[in-house]
C-alpha cells in the first residue's frame, strides 16, 4: 500500500538536533549543531530555543552548550511502543528457538542504524548469539536492509541520509572504509525489489563465515516495517533441520506479530 508523504521541514530539523544530540558523547555549541546538520546558525536558532522551553534540551550559559534533557526517556517510559514490540515479540522468540533449535534477535532503526532490542537462544549447546544493544551499519546486515526496503521511498532515502551522517559523528565502524563502499554498492534497487518481492531476505552473513542470516520484517499499522526477526544459521552436522524450514517457521511468526501490532495492509 502506497501512502502519500509530505514534508515538514521545521520538523525535521527538530528531529534531527534531538538525534544528533543522543548521539554527541559532549554537548554542542549552535555552531557545532548547525555544523554537523549542513545548516546555518540562523537556520536552527528558533529550533534550538523551543526545543529548550520545551524541555526537551537543557543549555549551559557559561558554555554556550546544549544537552539533551531526560524529557525523551520520560515520554518514552509513559508511552513505549518498543516495550509493546518486545513484550509480544519474546513469547514468539521463545518458540521459534524450539522449533529452528537455533538463537533468533529482535533490531529496529534508531538514528542512522540497527540496534537490537532482544535476543533470544535456542536450548543448542552451539549458538551464534547476537547481544542486545548492540548496534550496526543499516546495510552490514539484513535486518538493515529488510527494514530499509518495507519503507516508503522518502523514508529510505532519509534514513539512508542520516546513516551517512551519523557514521561521521560516531566515527565508529566494524568495518573498513573500502568494504563499506563495497556494501553501499551492492544495496541496489535490485536488491530492494528482490527483498520486497520475497518478503524476507536469506543471504550469507557479512561479518561471520558459516553463518546464513534469515530475516523478516514485522510491521506496524501504518503498513511499514517497525522492526526485523532474524535467525544466524548455522548447519549441525548432526541436524536435519534447514535454511528452508527455518524461513517457513520465521515466517509465521513474523506475520502474527505483524497481526498483533495492527498491521491489516
Amino acid at each position: 500500500m502506497v501512502k502519500s508523504y509530505y514534508s515538514a521541514p521545521a520538523l525535521d530539523k527538530g528531529l534531527d538536533i534531538l538525534e544528533l544530540l543522543s548521539l554527541s558523547a559532549e554537548p554542542m555549541t549552535q555552531a557545532q549543531i548547525a555544523s554537523h546538520l549542513n545548516k546555518t546558525v540562523n537556520e536552527i536558532y528558533r529550533m534550538l530555543n523551543t526545543l529548550k522551553k520545551r524541555g526537551y534540551l537543557e543549555f549551559d550559559e557559561k558554555s554556550d552548550q546544549y544537552t539533551l534533557s531526560y524529557k525523551l526517556l520520560t515520554l518514552a517510559v509513559s508511552l513505549n511502543p518498543i516495550k509493546t514490540l518486545i513484550e509480544k515479540a519474546i513469547p514468539a522468540m521463545r518458540e521459534i528457538t524450539l522449533k529452528t533449535n537455533h538463537s533468533i534477535h529482535l533490531s529496529i532503526y534508531t538514528a542512522g542504524k540497527l540496534l537490537v532490542v532482544a535476543q533470544q537462544d535456542s536450548l543448542s549447546a552451539f549458538n551464534y548469539h547476537v547481544a542486545v544493544g548492540s548496534t550496526f551499519d543499516l546495510l552490514e546486515t539484513s535486518s538493515g536492509r529488510v527494514l530499509l526496503t518495507f519503507q516508503s521511498d522518502q523514508e529510505r532515502k532519509r534514513r539512508l541520509e542520516r546513516r551517512k551522517l551519523f557514521m561521521k559523528i560516531s566515527k565508529e565502524s566494524n568495518i573498513s572504509k573500502t568494504k563499506i563502499r563495497e556494501i553501499e554498492k551492492q544495496f541496489t534497487k535490485k536488491t530492494i525489489h528482490k527483498i520486497k518481492k520475497d518478503g524476507y531476505e536469506i543471504v550469507k552473513s557479512l561479518q561471520i563465515e558459516g553463518v546464513t542470516n534469515i530475516s523478516y520484517p514485522i510491521f506496524d499499522n501504518n503498513c511499514y516495517a517497525i522492526a526485523a526477526l532474524t535467525t544466524p544459521f548455522i548447519k549441525r552436522i548432526y541436524e536435519k533441520s534447514n535454511v528452508k524450514q527455518t524461513s517457513n517457521i520465521l515466517k509465521k511468526y513474523s506475520e502474527k506479530l505483524s497481526k498483533e501490532l495492527g498491521y491489516v495492509c
